[in-house]
């Protein structure tokens, strides 16, 4: 869709003015014709009159320079011998405007020499016609100045949307990251002179319910809705931002604390209400708002950071809450104190102190591992207990480090198993490695300098980044099976879009999602699901995987079901070593399930 311009007008140090340039309705072009010979200036009005177009009729370059300050007219046809100012030096004059590229010059001249008319063309004019004017030769000359106007106008409204998406997120039309820093700067600016701001981080709660469910473009449209809720909440002069995803910025100048509660807490409110309706189903979304004052004290790179900080406290608080950022030494403090995520995964990865970790995944019938699964922990060695990668990933998405940390994960599982060849491992990778051309070229060569086979690997992909990113990760699947590497797809049952795609997938197992396994026995619906799940992957000849197996009971039902494969705490917790299958014979399922 095409940006419109806004009307303006612009002025030059020539003191040239002209109305900004507007799109014509239809084939019907405004005309300025500079003549100062009445008859001939007639004769043009009435021969361009002829051809549908509105003409201005005038007899000298200052009252055309007038006329342009006021009106736009996308095509001149301008006489050279003018009294006053003659028309090589006012086409000179409106191409130095910065908006003279938008108009077409067509020059009239009764000289023919090619010097005389090398001068019309390098004083800037598009095409010129000799006089006395010939009908037949004239309409020839009209005729490409019309099309020339209209490639003008399209590569006008191209620079247009251009210009825009400079500093504009392109679905919703709010301001995009780049415009956000200017307005953190100017409002910290602002502050350190004594005009207090704060800024709102918005990360909409339940959003990816409604994107796995109905699909990207429901989740547009959901967006859309948002975004007009945040333009109809706020004042006029703050500052809309989609930071990406689901998250939004607010930068409000001239803004108490309790200003900026009062608005947070409206926002939260009206979002909260909306009541989002798609192909029969509703959905209700919620918000987690983080606000930091802006008072001067804080740097700008750090405004944002604190935000981020304050958002993430309301999600661990709740949900839909508004959390506000104070010096009270409290739990958010500390939470800011080791926000940044960023820089502490990448010293991670350099360090050695992001960790992998196991977990088997177990076959129903016999005892066999079929792999592990590889799930990352980083180590505190300040409080001792490893960190949950829920703490992070977040952080390191919107940060744009995942592709980086898929490869520091494939790295070290492939280095690993290399001194470990009785195991296979799974490892999971984010929809950010499918963007990456030489993907595919990282993964071959850094199998080859430890020489693995690789059908000891299994890449886990989520069914909602799949069916996201489908053609490229078709392509890469079926690239690296070609090699012999193996793909899962993961979270199964988070969404209903992918259904369609499955059997044209590459995939070589399905891991079903763990919020239909954990309470099955309870749950009627979910033994629903798992059911018809394992109808699916009986049917396509595809082995399945049952997440979050907890319980003995939940285990009888899955048995029953016919599924292949558990994964959970009742075989095996993660842990920093691969289980044997001596250990796991040993272990409470085994026991029961085998007479141990």
């Amino acid at each position: 869709m095409m940006i419109p311009a806004m009307p303006h007008t612009v002025a030059s140090s020539d003191s040239l003015e002209l109305a900004a340039p507007v799109d014509e309705p239809g084939d019907s072009l405004k005309v300025l014709v500079v003549e100062d010979d009445r008859p001939t200036r007639l004769l043009l009005e009435r021969m361009i009159r002829g051809r549908g177009h509105e003409v201005h009729g005038c007899e000298s370059a200052e009252q055309a320079r007038d006329l342009l300050g006021r009106i736009f007219f996308p095509l001149i046809v301008l006489d050279i011998q003018l009294p006053g100012m003659n028309g090589l030096e006012f086409c000179r004059l409106l191409r130095g405007h910065s908006d003279g590229k938008y108009y077409y010059v067509l020059v009239g001249t009764g000289n023919n020499r090619p010097d005389d008319l090398k001068e019309i063309l390098d004083a800037g004019a598009d095409d010129y016609i000799g006089k006395p004017y010939h009908p037949g030769l004239l309409d020839v000359r009209l005729a490409v100045a019309e099309a020339a106007v209209k490639d003008i106008a399209e590569r006008r409204r191209l620079e247009n949307d251009l210009e825009f998406l400079a500093d504009h997120d392109p679905l919703t039309k709010l301001f995009n990251r780049r415009r956000m820093g200017t307005a953190v700067e100017e409002a910290v600016a602002a502050a350190r002179e004594g005009r207090i701001g704060a800024l709102l981080y918005i990360d909409l709660d339940n959003f990816k319910v409604v994107n796995d469910t109905l699909g990207h473009d429901a989740g547009d449209r959901l967006l859309l809705t948002v975004a007009d809720i945040l333009r109809a909440t706020v004042r006029a002069e703050d500052v809309l931002v989609r930071f990406g995803g689901d998250e939004f910025v607010i930068i409000l100048q001239d803004c108490p604390v309790s200003d900026a509660l009062n608005i947070g807490e409206s926002l939260r409110e009206n979002i909260e209400n909306l009541v989002f309706a798609e192909k029969g189903r509703t959905f209700r979304v919620g918000a987690s708002i983080g606000i930091v004052p802006i008072d001067g004290t804080r740097e700008t790179s750090d405004v944002l950071g604190v935000a981020d900080a304050a958002c993430y406290a309301a999600k661990a608080g709740g949900r839909n809450r508004v959390e506000l950022y104070r010096e009270t030494g409290g739990a958010l403090e500390a939470l800011v104190a080791d926000n940044d995520w960023s820089s502490r995964i990448k010293n991670a990865m350099q360090e050695g102190t992001l960790e992998l970790w196991y977990q088997p995944v177990v076959a129903v019938v016999g005892r066999s591992i079929l792999c592990h699964e590889v799930l990352l922990r980083l180590a505190d060695r300040q409080n001792g207990a490893p960190v949950h990668p829920a703490a992070f990933l977040s952080a390191v998405q919107r940060s744009g480090l995942t592709a980086r940390l898929d490869r520091h994960v494939i790295s070290n599982t492939i280095k690993f198993l290399a001194s470990r060849p009785d195991i296979h491992l799974s490892i999971n990778i984010s929809g950010s490695s499918f963007a990456n051309t030489d993907f595919v070229e990282f993964v071959e060569s850094t199998l080859a300098a430890h020489a693995i086979d690789p059908a000891r690997i299994i890449f886990e992909i989520t069914e909602s980044e799949v069916v996201a990113n489908l053609g490229q990760a078709v392509g890469m699947m079926t690239a690296l099976r070609k090699r012999g590497f193996r793909f899962a797809l993961d979270d199964f049952g988070t969404g209903t879009s992918s259904m369609n795609y499955l059997k044209s997938l590459p995939i070589d197992m399905i891991k079903v999602e763990g919020s239909f396994v954990q309470r099955l026995d309870a749950d009627p619906f979910n033994q629903a699901v798992l059911m018809a799940v394992q109808a699916l992957a009986t049917a396509l000849n595809i082995p399945l995987v049952a997440e979050y197996v907890e319980s003995r009971e939940v285990y009888d039902l899955l048995a029953n079901m016919g599924v292949d494969y558990i994964q959970g705490y009742l075989a095996g917790e993660p842990r920093i070593t691969p289980y044997t299958e001596n250990e796991l014979f040993s272990s409470q399922i085994f026991r029961e399930t085998h007479g141990g």
